[in-house]
């Protein structure tokens, strides 16, 4: 019998997840940061190898660059059909001299350089055609069904009607006409770098034989947003993509108590998670899950983490 099937891909710091359907419908949950490297892989790249030039949904949580940057070269070489994207977002009018900052590394810098890749990804999804929704029609609990296909159904599950959205609020903010000159309000977007993790998705797929064996999709949903989303959704999963990297204010031993996975991706290179390290030991002590980093497996390889109704694997 045929499966669906969720490959976790190692795109170092940062997020990219596709779900296959034993019809062959492909989901991809967000794009890594776009760069190509031996030690590293990419959406497009996994694609190739499987032959695929069509891709049936894709999906950004957030806007940050490690988890949309990626989806631009799919747009840019691949038929997507229809695109589910965080909002759109209000029109930021700068001149190019509040906007200078933008080739420095500063965070409103950074946050320039995001928002107009938002842009630009949904610029060429327009001009291809795509079905471009915005998360917010599945924004309720009878509206949150994303697909239901084939006995799976993937769910959006935050944020909600209601549910803040902080990031969204300081981009209003930094347009709205309180009597700032345009370069204060420029310098105040450097508060969004942080607070999109806030307004970041999360998913959940599921199977008709068996729901307690669905895979849960954090992006990089902070801890208070968990604990908001607790409150009205059992979250038990039996795979966790753990949100933002593995780092303290976003994986917890509250939520691993309120999740109860036994297996937890973390995205993340080896290299950069030496920090974390004896706060994940903290964790392993006082939970039965096990820990597994994206950045252990090259592009090409695979290790198999469940089977049943939904198999997952990190990488092909």
């Amino acid at each position: 019998m045929m499966r669906a099937k969720v490959h976790f891909l190692n795109v170092g710091w940062g997020d990219a997840h596709l779900i296959r359907l034993p019809s062959g419908t492909v989901t991809l949950i967000d794009g890594g940061d776009g760069s190509f490297a031996p030690d590293r892989d990419h959406p497009l790249s996994w694609m190739d190898r499987q032959g695929l030039r069509r891709l049936d949904w894709m999906i950004l949580t957030h806007i940050h660059a490690d988890h949309l940057n990626g989806l631009i070269d799919i747009a840019i070489r691949c038929e997507v059909k229809r695109a589910i994207l965080p909002y759109e977002l209000p029109q930021l009018n700068f001149s190019t001299e509040e906007t200078e900052d933008s080739s420095t590394g500063s965070d409103a810098g950074r946050v320039s350089r995001m928002l107009t890749a938002y842009e630009e990804l949904i610029r060429l999804l327009r001009k291809q055609g795509t079905d471009i929704r915005w998360r917010s029609d599945y924004a309720s609990a009878g509206s949150s069904v994303i697909w239901e296909e084939e006995g799976y159904t993937l769910t959006h599950l935050y944020p909600w009607q209601g549910d803040p959205l902080p990031g969204l609020d300081v981009l209003r903010e930094a347009v709205s006409e309180d009597g700032r000159t345009g370069s204060e309000r420029f310098a105040s977007l450097e508060r969004f770098f942080t607070l999109s993790n806030d307004d970041s998705s999360v998913y959940r797929l599921t199977s008709a034989e068996a729901r307690s064996d669905g895979v849960l999709f954090g992006g990089d949903q902070l801890e208070a947003g968990w604990e908001r989303l607790s409150r009205r959704t059992d979250l038990r999963s039996r795979v966790w993509k753990v949100p933002h990297h593995g780092m303290e204010d976003a994986f917890t031993f509250r939520l691993l108590s309120a999740i109860e996975p036994e297996f937890c991706v973390i995205p993340i290179s080896r290299q950069r998670a030496w920090p974390l390290e004896e706060h994940w030991d903290r964790l392993r002590e006082r939970s039965r899950a096990v820990f597994h980093l994206t950045g252990d497996f090259l592009p090409g390889k695979s290790v198999r983490l469940a089977d049943g109704p939904i198999e997952v694997e990190i990488g092909e």
